[in-house]
């Protein structure tokens, strides 16, 4: 899995709290799961993130502690600014998982909009192109057969409209 890191995570409350909890917080980001009662999940094993991170168990738990503590500098309300809830022994929601989950990638969005553009643009082309030699042939014909197809409703009603007689 992988997750987005704003810069926001490094110039926000979070300041000076040691690499440890920067750590820890770069590894809900990247392994965080959408979960429908909570918004986003994350399972964080002390002992596991001791051995992935490079620092003491202790030292896990002592940033997961500040992860779920209230942050009253936090710039985004509810939850007491707690980045992590407690649900299981292991188990944690993310509180604003699902929020910067669902930020879209600048880059991402332009690019979608570019290539949105780009398809109108090539329908607009292909609508306004003159056609090809074989394809002026094939309007030719269809042409050619409507008007053949007017001549003759318009005798079937010159037909009739003449009196009976």
């Amino acid at each position: 899995m992988y997750g987005k890191i704003f810069e926001s995570l490094f110039t926000g409350s979070l300041v000076g709290a040691g690499a440890h909890v920067f750590a820890v917080m770069s590894y809900v980001i990247a392994n965080q799961k959408p979960d429908r009662e909570l918004g986003s999940y994350v399972e964080l094993n002390p002992r596991l993130l001791a051995a992935i991170i490079g620092e003491e168990e202790q030292r896990i738990e002592e940033a997961i502690k500040v992860l779920c503590e209230p942050d009253p500098d936090t710039t985004t309300p509810g939850h007491q600014g707690k980045r992590l809830i407690s649900v299981s022994r292991f188990g944690y929601q993310v509180v604003n998982g699902a929020k910067y989950r669902g930020i879209r990638d600048e880059d991402e969005r332009r690019r979608q909009n570019r290539e949105a553009k780009r398809r109108e643009r090539e329908k607009k082309r292909v609508a306004l192109r003159e056609p090809t030699p074989a394809e002026a042939v094939e309007l030719e014909g269809a042409h050619e057969a409507v008007k053949q197809s007017v001549q003759a409703l318009n005798v079937l009603q010159r037909d009739l409209e003449r009196p009976a007689g």
